[in-house]
């Protein structure tokens, strides 16, 4: 049998040949009328092994309906379906007391019972549908239409959310999902199958999921969806959604609702080649509000999407959605932000577009490590557009407790990161640091910052005074070579250099290890040459030396900035025009140093007080740390023992250490006794 019947009003049409089996018999005074067709399609789905018996007798007529497999695209309605009902047809059809059995759904076995009416007079008919389930819930569905085929369908119900999840996939099945959910449909449409309007209301309540890593997880949600649709040739409409109650794990973030609901509303629509959402906003209480659009491909594609102008408080952003991102236990894990920020940005298969307004923030550690005040930025970043310009400034800054200047910085952007538009000076212990080069590249193997710059005439007396160091006086200045910071670590193309006591500091192979974190870890080697060690004694209180120092500190390692192991050596150098002089305070230090109790004996002791400097010929001592004991050496050795000072002239005075090895917290200890017992005295020079 070809072609489509036209009987009765249907809400499909055939697509595909029916093979139709007809059967009339009567048995017992009854007469049954048989159907079959092996399968029957419409618009985007099928049926399998259909088969329709109508039954009459004087008790009445009966009507069943059995149908095999059927599925809307590649979802699988149902393996088995059939529905009976008792037949009437007096002033039209009335299929009444109807009963549905559904096996093989998504949402397991359905059981249901309804009616449905066509009125001869007029043409006009109704349908109502209650079905029920343990995984489905329940649902009540009316339908009524007219002869020339406008139908309206109402439909209400309330569904476990475990079985809603299951039915469309909307979670990985090994997920554990629980909750309620209540739902309501409105829909109209024209001949009998074409849907042209539609509403549409979901209320979650006590909304649960969790994955098996855990790192996924809900608890306690609730919120509502509301949407409408118009068909006008394409589908489009409007959809808001309202979040009231509980709490978001999708790690690395969690969100929980806030006092007021959290609100987002947008326009959608949906053509033959992608799903659109536009003139979205989202209003977030605490946290800020803006703009979004997404347009989503239904034929593979690249997802794109907006963030449109966004007024956000920095506080709730740092803390709810940056700091997540950050490694634990690394600074970024331990800031806290205040301020205001307006931005927007695009994507397109990563990161495509970026624009800021960064107003009167502030940025701070608990332990003091980082603090910017008065921050303002403004720039705009394109991954496919030429460069721009873009602007940093603050008021203050301090890192490690270390203060600097305001700051006003003028960049370029590019794709592929930034670097100063001309140098600039950041104010910096009564000195300043001056930036001859600042770059940055967002990826790759080179990715990270790189600076090179000068330090000139910082204040030792500020800087010793914040460290904690031993106090001193006197300026440093330093040439920066390119300092390169990548994913935690600050390595050097060059050397470090600095003036200081009149001599240079060398400073190579420079690497610093999570710089910003816990526990940085520092290694270098460093070289001295021409320190003088009359003002530097001067500064520390050791006592009166003069002369010129060398030396060399190799394999350092400092494990948060506090030694570890290192190999140094110093020693004076003879220089022509400096005479090489030094006091009994100064040898009482060193004798301290070297492990003694200074010069002993009472008439030695008065004997050699009566000079205010001794000339020497060699002084010097090493030092190597490892495993928390140091090695002491000298000028060389005699004895037993190791030479710190080789005396000449008269009198003369020989400096001898007997304890090489020495616990490392002691040998502090001992230098810092010397320091404060090591008072200066007048020399004339």
């Amino acid at each position: 049998m070809h072609g489509r019947s036209r009987a009765l009003p249907i809400a499909v049409r055939w697509s595909m040949t029916l093979c139709l089996g007809l059967a009339i018999s009567g048995v017992a005074g009854a007469q049954i009328l048989e159907i079959s067709a092996a399968q029957i399609s419409g618009a985007g789905w099928t049926a399998q092994r259909l088969h329709a018996t109508l039954t009459t007798s004087a008790q009445g007529d009966q009507f069943s309906l059995a149908a095999g497999v059927a599925q809307a695209g590649e979802r699988k309605l149902w393996r088995h379906a059939r529905l009976q009902c008792g037949l009437q047809t007096a002033q039209g059809w009335a299929c009444r007391q109807g009963l549905l059995v559904v096996d093989g759904s998504p949402w397991g076995a359905l059981h249901g019972d309804g009616q449905v009416q066509l009125r001869q007079v007029g043409g006009s008919g109704q349908a109502m549908l209650a079905l029920r389930g343990v995984q489905f819930g329940s649902a009540r569905v009316q339908v009524q239409s007219t002869a020339a085929g406008k139908w309206h369908l109402t439909g209400a119900g309330s569904l476990p959310v475990a079985g809603l999840v299951r039915a469309f996939t909307l979670l990985p099945a090994t997920w554990q999902t629980s909750g309620q959910a209540r739902w309501q449909v409105r829909a109209r449409g024209a001949s009998w199958a074409k849907a042209r309007q539609m509403a549409f209301e979901l209320q979650g309540s006590q909304l649960q999921f969790s994955s098996p890593d855990g790192l996924q997880a809900a608890q306690g949600v609730a919120l509502q969806l509301q949407g409408d649709g118009v068909y006008t040739g394409q589908w489009h409409g409007t959809a808001r959604m309202r979040w009231t109650q509980g709490g978001v794990l999708w790690s690395p973030w969690y969100w929980t609702a806030p006092a007021a609901a959290v609100r987002i509303q947008t326009r959608w629509q949906q053509t033959a080649k992608a799903w659109q959402l536009d003139q979205g906003s989202i209003r977030w209480p605490g946290l800020g509000q803006g703009g979004f659009a997404l347009y989503r491909p239904t034929q593979g594609g690249v997802l794109r999407w907006q963030i449109r102008d966004m007024d956000v408080a920095m506080a709730p952003l740092y803390a709810n959605w940056i700091k997540p991102l950050a490694p634990p236990g690394g600074l970024a894990a331990q800031l806290q932000a205040s301020g205001q920020v307006h931005f927007s940005v695009a994507g397109e298969g990563g990161l495509s577009a970026l624009k800021w307004d960064l107003r009167n923030a502030a940025i701070s550690s608990p332990r003091g490590h980082l603090a910017v005040t008065g921050v303002n930025s403004r720039g705009a970043w394109s991954r496919t557009g030429k460069a721009s310009d873009a602007v940093l400034r603050w008021q203050s800054a301090e890192l490690y407790h270390i203060p600097a200047g305001a700051l006003h910085a003028e960049l370029v952007l590019n794709p592929q990161g930034f670097q100063l538009q001309q140098p600039f000076t950041l104010a910096l212990l009564g000195g300043e640091l001056h930036f001859r080069h600042l770059a940055a590249r967002w990826a790759g193997p080179r990715s990270g910052f790189s600076m090179s710059g000068d330090l000139r005439g910082v204040s030792m007396a500020q800087l010793t005074q914040i460290m904690h160091w031993p106090p001193f006086t006197g300026t440093v200045s330093a040439t920066i070579p390119e300092l390169q910071y990548h994913a935690g670590d600050i390595t050097t193309s060059g050397v470090l250099s600095a003036q200081v006591f009149g001599g240079e500091v060398r400073v190579g192979d420079l690497h610093i290890e999570n710089f910003l974190g816990v526990l940085p870890l520092l290694r270098a080697n460093i070289g001295i040459a021409g320190l003088q060690l009359k003002p530097l004694t001067d500064a520390f209180h050791f006592g009166y030396i003069s002369g010129v120092l060398n030396g060399d500190v190799k394999n350092l390692t400092l494990l948060n900035w506090s030694p570890e192991a290192f190999q140094a050596q110093f020693h004076t150098v003879p220089v022509h025009g400096v005479s090489q002089k030094i006091s009994y305070a100064a040898v009482q230090s060193l004798t301290r140093l070297g492990g003694g109790n200074g010069i002993s004996g009472f008439f030695q002791g008065m004997f050699l007080r009566m000079f205010k400097t001794f000339a020497y010929a060699h002084l010097g001592m090493g030092v190597h740390l490892k495993d928390g004991v140091a090695e002491l050496s000298g000028v060389g050795t005699e004895d037993s023992g190791f030479v710190i000072l080789q005396g000449q002239g008269l009198p003369r005075v020989d400096i001898v250490g007997y304890n090489r090895r020495v616990d490392w917290d002691e040998l502090l200890a001992r230098l810092k006794t010397a320091m404060h017992s090591g008072a200066q005295v007048g020399t004339g020079e």
